[in-house]
């Protein structure tokens, strides 16, 4: 059966709007990445210790042959005052969705800004949304995106105001799980 124009624009439009909402959802994931309070810190970079090689200095595996994470991620809320910042280590996505501080890095104004850019290059379509550019390529005989109607761009005006991110979990407490003490 063979689609109308309007058919193949809508199902484009349908694809182009799962992208962003994709986009949009992992940018509201709490990661210790996407905070902007999170600073990811190089391990050892002594080369030497007490003027003796540093075994650990620019270490990929450990002895088992097992990958070395290189980098740490700190918090760095309140690092202006050395002497009352707390240190915290930022480094599970655990630690991220129970934090009150949680700021994400993205703006969903900038993501939606981006995104439209990247619609204008016809190969970066055919590379990351293959199935718009096919349907793009039937539809027009080349790589131009057609116009979002006015109801969705509005829809994506009100929506994109204010990026949802995951609420703060609750603090772990372990005596729940360990029941009453034996007496």
């Amino acid at each position: 059966m063979l689609r109308d124009e309007s058919e193949i624009t809508d199902r484009v439009q349908q694809l182009l709007a799962k992208e962003m909402q994709r986009r949009l959802s992992d940018a509201a994931e709490r990661l210790p990445v996407r905070c902007v309070h999170n600073y990811r810190h190089s391990l050892d970079q002594r080369k030497q210790v007490e003027g003796q090689p540093n075994e650990n200095y620019n270490r990929i595996t450990d002895h088992r042959s097992l990958p070395v994470l290189q980098t740490i991620g700190l918090c760095m809320l309140g690092s202006e005052d050395v002497t009352e910042w707390p240190g915290t280590i930022c480094e599970e996505p655990l630690d991220a969705k129970r934090c009150p501080y949680f700021t994400p890095k993205q703006n969903p104004e900038v993501l939606y800004r981006a995104f439209l850019d990247q619609l204008k290059n016809g190969d970066w379509i055919r590379d990351n949304l293959p199935a718009a550019h096919a349907l793009l390529w039937v539809l027009l005989k080349e790589e131009r995106v057609p116009k979002v109607p006015w109801y969705r761009r509005l829809w994506s005006w009100f929506s994109l105001r204010r990026l949802r991110v995951e609420p703060v979990l609750p603090p772990f407490d372990a005596e729940k799980l360990l029941g009453p003490p034996a007496s």
